[in-house]
């Protein structure tokens, strides 16, 4: 309190009371004052428990999670990341004059037949496969195009890396994807310079185009083999059925079952003309013959030779002497004969489609049945396309940003739980 003690003994014990009131009430202003003035330099967190610490945390996650970050993907991007040419082809697998029509769901559909998606999918997926890395190591010499030390460290393939990692490097550098219904197959690859890149798509088409082919070769094979197979199955079959006909032929001493019966019955028929002619002539004559006269004994000798004729070739139709001696009905034979000559019609005409297939499957063998269709050719770029420099940038930094700021935010939610 600030009351001159010399003024003081001069005033009213009034005029003293409401100096001294006063003095309290500024007193207690200041005081009000230098706690406001605390508060706000040094209250909040300051005032709280480890605000050093937090002060630090914030300043070093920020250096590690967003400056470094950012600083780092700024001098890559800007500096040292290697362009990246990329070439796109495309090409449809189609079939030829064998596979022209569409099957019941394909023509239900507006697709192309079952067998044509799968051999499109087929060299889709053959593009990304170990199979191929090997073979454009042999046309394009894969590796001696990413391994380049003119490429940036982070962008090119390590020498001397095993198959496994080289198809991982390889599936980054390349996508193949198929566009439905239409089945074009679009194929992207990147490189580190125009030739490369234009290099290496040409042999995949080459590649893929091969592929196709062996794929029609080995069908077209399966399908010629497995006729030959049925033909010679057909031919064995035609040749023992006619070395059984041939066997019961020798066997029964008749050649033509069929033809012999025929011939008996022909024999027969005009021995009954010849009898019945025979009798006629004698019923006449007997109207002026006696029945004794020489005349009438020799026609009546005629006809019992003409009846005993036909009843010889009556029995030769239901029984006939073999090589042993053996009596054999002549129908058994018709019998036997006839299965075994259906048996040799039935293996002859085996024998023609067997043929006939054969035939066709070596005419679809010289004709492609599926072929690869590029309409689109990998040409050299002009501009690298690769990487997106600004716009992997930016992503960088709304990623390490964001990052940053969540675990700042965890860190103070934790701190403000535990004060």
């Amino acid at each position: 309190m600030d009351i001159d003690h010399d003024k003081g003994t001069n005033l009213s014990p009034a005029e003293r009371a409401r100096a001294m009131s006063q003095a309290l009430a500024d007193a207690a202003r200041r005081v009000r004052l230098a706690r406001y003035k605390t508060s706000l330099s040094g209250g909040g967190f300051q005032a709280r428990r480890g605000q050093r610490a937090m002060r630090i945390f914030v300043i070093v996650s920020f250096l590690l999670l967003v400056a470094i970050p950012i600083s780092c993907s700024a001098i890559y991007y800007g500096i040292l990341a290697s362009d990246q040419y990329a070439v796109e082809a495309q090409f449809t697998v189609m079939g030829g004059e064998v596979q022209a029509t569409k099957d019941g769901f394909g023509a239900a559909a507006g697709i192309p037949l079952l067998a044509i998606i799968q051999d499109t999918q087929i060299v889709a997926n053959y593009i990304t496969s170990r199979a191929m890395v090997e073979e454009l190591e042999k046309a394009a010499n894969l590796r001696a195009a990413y391994e380049s030390p003119s490429i940036d460290w982070f962008a090119r393939l390590r020498p001397g890396q095993p198959i496994e990692k080289v198809v991982r490097y390889w599936k980054k550098m390349v996508s193949s994807s198929i566009s439905m219904p239409s089945g074009i197959v679009e194929v992207e690859v990147k490189a580190f310079t125009p030739e490369s890149a234009a290099r290496i798509g040409k042999a995949i088409i080459g590649i893929s185009e091969k592929l196709v082919n062996d794929l029609n070769a080995r069908t077209t094979a399966d399908m010629v083999k497995s006729t030959q197979i049925e033909l010679e199955r057909a031919s064995e079959r035609l040749a023992k059925a006619r070395i059984n006909l041939e066997q019961a032929r020798n066997d029964e001493g008749i050649l033509d079952a069929t033809g012999a019966a025929n011939l008996l019955n022909k024999l027969i028929t005009e021995a009954k003309a010849s009898l019945l002619s025979l009798q006629q002539e004698r019923a006449t004559q007997l109207k002026y013959v006696q029945e004794t006269s020489p005349q009438m004994r020799v026609l009546s000798s005629r006809i019992d030779a003409t009846r005993s004729q036909i009843q010889e070739l009556e029995a030769k139709l239901t029984t006939t002497k073999t090589t042993n001696n053996a009596q054999v009905a002549l129908s058994s034979s018709m019998t036997k004969f006839a299965a075994l000559d259906l048996e040799r019609q039935i293996a002859e005409r085996l024998y023609a489609g067997s043929a006939a297939a054969l035939e066709i499957a070596r005419i679809a063998a010289e004709r492609k049945a599926m072929y690869l269709n590029t309409f689109v050719w990998p040409v050299e770029p002009e501009y690298p396309l690769y990487p997106k420099r600004a716009l992997m940038f930016v992503l960088i930094v709304l990623v390490v940003t964001g990052v940053w700021g969540i675990l700042v935010g965890l860190v103070a939610l934790a701190r403000n739980h535990m004060a």
